[in-house]
């Protein structure tokens, strides 16, 4: 869905109110272009950065798996997929796969590849593109042992009702200073 920049940059301003202004313009940008690349509503992919990581683009999950803005989990993302132990010993590679995840437009990029690849996968498994199956999928809701798919679970729901909600607002209130 191709939304306005004004639309997206409002709803990464009501995700995270601090951000700044010139900030929330580049992610909406890049969310903006990575969205209609994988054909997804930019809005959801405001909902899952702000489930994940409340727009702050250097976080690092407590277990140190999940890296940036959408917490993408990095053993499952470039050298660090073929890396002996990504979580305890990275090697140089996979260090930098890493690091790379803690740039917003990187972290945003590989989201939009991933929630790509997901609806493929929920499309082939259920035959389904709704959004709460392949957000399953992405918040790793699949469990292949007991053939079944795209399973939503509670974190699903909280973001597409976030997503619900953002979209609400973004209809009621204009954004403050945001262009097209």
């Amino acid at each position: 869905m191709l939304r306005p920049l004004d639309v997206i940059v409002a709803a990464i301003l009501l995700a995270r109110p601090d951000i700044a202004q010139d900030e929330a313009q580049r992610h909406a940008r890049v969310l903006r272009e990575v969205a209609r690349e994988h054909r997804f509503d930019p809005l959801t992919g405001v909902a899952i950065i702000r489930h994940e990581s409340g727009w702050q683009a250097q976080s690092i999950s407590k277990n140190g798996e999940d890296y940036g803005l959408a917490q993408i989990r990095a053993r499952y993302i470039g050298a660090c997929r073929n890396d002996a132990d990504p979580l305890r010993h990275p090697g140089k590679e996979c260090q930098e796969v890493k690091r790379s995840l803690l740039d917003a437009e990187t972290n945003i990029r590989t989201m939009g590849k991933l929630i790509g690849e997901h609806r493929a996968l929920c499309r082939k498994k259920t035959g389904s593109l709704s959004l709460h199956r392949w957000l399953a999928s992405y918040q790793g809701r699949n469990y292949p042992k007991r053939k079944r798919w795209c399973q939503p679970g509670t974190k699903t729901w909280t973001v597409v009702r976030y997503r619900a909600w953002l979209e609400r607002e973004v209809r009621r209130k204009p954004a403050r200073g945001a262009r097209r």
